[in-house]
């Protein structure tokens, strides 16, 4: 499967400013296979995977030296490392922090080497260690978008009308029946080769269940013992919240609110969620006027979020899709696809609106920015539901001049309003995105 981060990488290769690449993402989202992918792209490529190969870890002593541990890599290896033709690649390099220090000497001493880091649950060792700024870029990599699942299926036909909104009759309810597999399958790489090889939905569901037990195990490996079953009460609730405020007490009504607030934010830094935080929606960054105590939380994968939620398959799979039947699951495909097609270096951001008056409430599904425009985003089904909340942020958001509503109809545009389908928040999002 090509991942589309592909051309990042080989825009790194070539940055004349260059510093070693560090990429992060949850657990099995396809990091290793990306850089070895890459890799083939070398005359020589090392891969050294320190949590497989313990022996490793004694090539990256207290005391630096840059030149002695290429060297003794090189002997190790018996692989050369030439300057412009070997990519070296640092895999699970948590397991090493010692490696992670490395990593900054690599930029001041040798940079004309490229050297790529990878690592699971990466977070809370940088917590630890700390990073040098300046000295390494990052890559933020997450599951499968809806447009490498196209590319996953050959049909980089769709994908190409999709990003020219040339869209006939046809094609669009083909790309609504793909969209519905991608949404019961999520975009784990596990979960979509299953797919493409078998075609078979209870292998990919086992595949599911497979991912989800490796996440729980992993609690073990970065909460304290008593936390652990807090961890699992949170993970599970977190689907059964989408698309509302989150409430601690809807985790558990006899637990307190600390561990339950520490439990979500292990999972947060575990790659496991994504919190969209309330903003007033005035300026931008939208960071500068977001409220830490209003968000939402969004699991890293629809796939998984709807196993967990226990998808009925036989319904859904005879079911129309239809935004008044998906109900919060579209927001969740929302939300990570905002999330797939921001900046690649920078982890992702999603900001809500939300407002309570004594005529009413109003809300928002997202506000985003294009075009240095604050630009407020409904999930909602036909042309006209879901108007309402968004005259009134135009009412009180005089600098927003046109908002989008994300549904399952085709292209089109009424007045200020710009009505993309569910299968093409890349046509909207992909092209604001920067990075390499």
């Amino acid at each position: 499967m090509r991942r589309d981060h592909l051309n990042f990488l080989r825009q790194w290769r070539n940055d004349p400013i260059r510093v070693p690449l560090m990429i992060r993402g949850a657990r099995q989202v396809g990091k290793s296979w990306l850089v070895t992918a890459f890799g083939e792209e070398f005359e020589h490529f090392i891969s050294i995977n320190f949590e497989k190969d313990k022996r490793v870890h004694a090539l990256f002593p207290d005391h630096i030296d840059i030149h002695k541990t290429l060297e003794t890599l090189r002997a190790y290896t018996k692989i050369p490392t030439i300057s412009g033709k070997t990519l070296l690649f640092l895999d699970e390099i948590q397991e090493c922090p010692n490696a992670i220090r490395y990593l900054r000497y690599f930029k001041e001493e040798l940079p004309e080497l490229h050297v790529i880091a990878a690592g699971s649950l990466l977070e809370f060792t940088l917590e630890k260690l700390g990073v040098a700024v300046g000295r390494i870029d990052y890559l933020f990599l997450y599951p499968l978008s809806f447009m490498e699942f196209l590319t996953a299926l050959n049909r980089d036909d769709l994908r190409e009308a999709i990003t020219n909104k040339n869209i006939d009759a046809a094609s669009h309810e083909v790309l609504l029946e793909h969209l519905k597999n991608y949404m019961w399958l999520g975009g784990m790489p596990a979960v979509v080769s299953t797919w493409i090889q078998h075609r078979d939905f209870i292998l990919c569901q086992r595949i599911q269940d497979r991912i989800i037990g490796n996440y729980e195990d992993d609690f073990q490996k970065y909460a304290k013992k008593h936390q652990i079953e807090t961890l699992g009460k949170v993970f599970r609730s977190i689907g059964k919240q989408l698309g509302k405020k989150f409430q601690y007490i809807n985790v558990d009504n006899d637990m307190k609110t600390y561990p339950i607030k520490q439990g979500l934010h292990l999972l947060i830094r575990a790659g496991v969620a994504h919190l969209c935080y309330h903003t007033s929606g005035h300026v931008y960054p939208l960071e500068a006027e977001s409220n830490e105590k209003k968000f939402k939380v969004y699991l890293f994968d629809i796939g998984i979020s709807h196993r967990l939620l226990g998808l009925d398959l036989a319904e859904w799979v005879t079911s129309p899709l239809h935004i008044d039947y998906l109900g919060e699951s579209a927001e969740q495909l929302v939300a990570q696809e905002l999330i797939a097609y921001g900046n690649p270096s920078k982890r992702g951001e999603i900001y809500y609106w939300h407002v309570e008056s004594k005529s009413g409430n109003a809300e928002v599904d997202f506000i985003d920015v294009k075009e240095n425009k604050i630009v407020p985003i409904e999930v909602k089904s036909g042309v006209k539901g879901g108007m309402k909340s968004l005259n009134v942020f135009f009412e009180t958001h005089p600098k927003a001049t046109y908002g989008v509503k994300i549904s399952e109809m085709p292209f089109s545009r009424h007045g200020n309003l710009e009505e993309i389908p569910l299968y093409a928040v890349a046509s909207w999002k992909k092209n604001q995105s920067s990075g390499y």
